[in-house]
């Protein structure tokens, strides 16, 4: 295939030897600045909701062989971030019998992530840590795929995008499977691309073990499938002179381009089917088969969710899309729409290019308008490396002022700096200016996109400063408030896994009467029929930890404290007084 076709016959050539190495710099000094934000977030931050149960899981495979723990996720990722625990610490695995007979991962995951010999602080470090290398792995690889089309420049401004993604350095730092799945998502597009302009049996199997990677990282990589089904299809209906088998014959008719496509199509699946077993100590493809039904049976009636002040479980037609529109920071969407109406300046997007990069978050976001799972945004993370592969593009433009274009991309992505590095490292929570950022997005989303229990180190801290004794608290999460030293008295809201909770109480002489809420119990996302935190909506808070847990003081409000108590009968539970 012609260069001035596909671009990418071979490494562009700088038109002066000092622009690589400038270009270079660029993207160390943006790498390094990704992994320190990465860094102090995962220092910052405790438990969210998934971690313990994806690390106890992970670490049981890797001692016993045995997948029966969190098996609505397939395991690479999970026995990734579990094995520094297992290099490094040696840790004993003995679960309660009946939470492992019952397949218990929450369960098992809070009692041997708090209860081990090791602080739960390292744990979590050790794994987060792993991950975080796969956010990097990911941002380097925009990078490569961004120089490969457009030469050194585009890679950096790839690189500076990505690394300044606020949605990316959240799930870059967790124990979840969000990011390594976006990673293995890109890796296989990347491939299919080099293999449609250079086809070789090599490319052909890094492109299915790729696929295979995906799928063994997360369920929702299956949507690889009509990825490729429609880039293929584009490729055939373009009329472009591509190839689709080694050694690359020609393939004149359309037939037998179609026959060709098919039978590329079949035999990437092939070899990620092949590549399945392994990530199951070579247990076979039912294992497989098993975790996506149970996770079809669990999704299948929808999750509750809160979006615009509206409550569902069989989700919104919008939601991705309006989450990506107010958690994406607007300096970086100004970038990724000037691309799209400059798509004639600068260097060439040629046709088969723009297929492998407009297609992927095309099917993604219009496949995700039917999900029942409104969970979050971290669903669709993947859209992100194709667009900002698209607007490094600007990088190559040309104008008649040079300072012009400089200052246009440096001003956006001083705009996305300064957005995203003055709320860290609370980067989960990130909301943009227009919706007047994360001290607001509580209005519009909940649960990943802003609380997943992860704040209570932020809390014990204020609790130190305002010297607190003990507190009302209402927590969201599977972490555990007494391990981080929060003296409290349970308010109702959801189910914490201190349970029994402590049977301290506020004392009645108490100097004050202060309510510790997450975000996702005042919002009364599980129970907005009969909502049980409604009246507080009109009390404006005196303190936000991390954007995600309010502080209320009820000591001046008599009324606030009698329906606290009309809150905990409502709830069931006992009044305090």
């Amino acid at each position: 295939m012609s260069n001035n076709t596909f671009h990418i016959e071979g490494a562009p050539q700088l038109s002066r030897p000092n622009e690589s190495q400038i270009a270079l710099l660029f993207i160390t000094a943006f790498l390094l600045l990704f992994f320190l934000q990465g860094w102090f977030f995962i220092r910052a931050n405790s438990q969210t909701v998934d971690e313990a149960a994806h690390l106890a899981a992970g670490y049981s495979y890797l001692v016993t062989g045995d997948f029966r723990l969190d098996s609505e996720h397939p395991p690479l990722l999970k026995a990734f971030q579990a094995l520094p625990l297992l290099l490094f610490l040696r840790l004993p695995f003995n679960p309660d019998p009946q939470l492992w007979l019952e397949k218990d991962a929450f369960g098992i995951g809070y009692e041997w992530l708090y209860k081990s010999e090791v602080s739960a602080d390292r744990l979590l470090f050790f794994s987060r840590l792993a991950n975080l290398s796969l956010g990097v792995f990911l941002i380097a690889l925009m990078g490569w795929w961004a120089y490969r089309l457009w030469g050194g420049w585009a890679a950096s401004l790839a690189v500076a995008l990505g690394s300044l993604e606020p949605n990316f350095v959240a799930h870059s730092g967790l124990v979840t499977t969000d990011i390594g799945v976006t990673l293995f998502i890109l890796l296989t597009v990347y491939l299919l691309w080099e293999y449609v302009s250079r086809p070789s049996w090599q490319l052909l199997l890094a492109t299915g073990l790729a696929f295979g990677l995906a799928l063994l990282s997360k369920f929702s990589a299956l949507i690889l499938l009509p990825i490729i089904f429609c880039i293929l299809s584009a490729l055939i209906l373009s009329g472009e002179d591509v190839h689709f088998l080694p050694p690359g014959a020609n393939t004149a008719s359309t037939r037998k381009k179609i026959l060709a496509a098919a039978v590329l199509f079949a035999l990437v699946l092939v070899i990620a089917a092949f590549t399945i077993p392994l990530g199951y100590a070579v247990k076979g493809f039912k294992t497989w088969i098993s975790g996506l039904e149970l996770l079809w049976s669990l999704n299948k009636d929808g999750r509750q969710s809160f979006f615009l002040g509206d409550y569902s479980r069989e989700g919104w037609w919008n939601y991705f899309i309006v989450a990506f529109l107010i958690k994406t920071p607007i300096g970086t969407l100004l970038l990724i729409i000037a691309s799209l109406i400059l798509y004639r300046a600068g260097k060439p997007l040629s046709r088969p290019d723009s297929f492998f990069l407009f297609l992927p978050p095309l099917v993604i976001f219009l496949l995700t308008t039917r999900a029942k799972i409104n969970l979050g945004l971290r669903h669709v993370l993947p859209v992100y490396p194709f667009l900002f592969l698209l607007a490094s593009r600007l990088a190559t433009f040309i104008p008649t002022r040079r300072g012009l274009k400089i200052s246009a991309i440096s001003g956006a992505l001083l705009f996305t700096a300064g957005s995203v590095l003055r709320i860290a490292p609370h980067q989960l929570a990130y909301f943009n200016e227009f919706v007047g950022g994360p001290d607001h997005g509580y209005r519009y989303l909940s649960d990943s996109n802003l609380d997943w229990g992860q704040d209570l180190k932020g809390l014990k801290a204020y609790m130190v400063k305002e010297k607190l004794e003990i507190i009302y608290l209402s927590y969201f999460g599977s972490a555990s408030p007494s391990y981080y030293g929060i003296r409290y008295q349970y308010a109702p809201g959801s189910w914490l896994w201190d349970w029994p909770p402590p049977r301290e109480k506020i004392s009645r002489l108490a100097r004050r009467d202060v309510l510790a809420i997450s975000v996702y119990n005042l919002q009364d996302v599980a129970s907005p029929d009969d909502p049980l935190f409604r009246w507080l909506w009109k009390d404006a808070p005196i303190a936000k930890i991390g954007y995600s847990i309010f502080i209320y003081d009820l000591s001046e409000h008599p009324d606030d404290l009698r329906r606290l108590n009309e809150t905990y009968r409502k709830a069931g539970i006992p009044p305090p007084a």
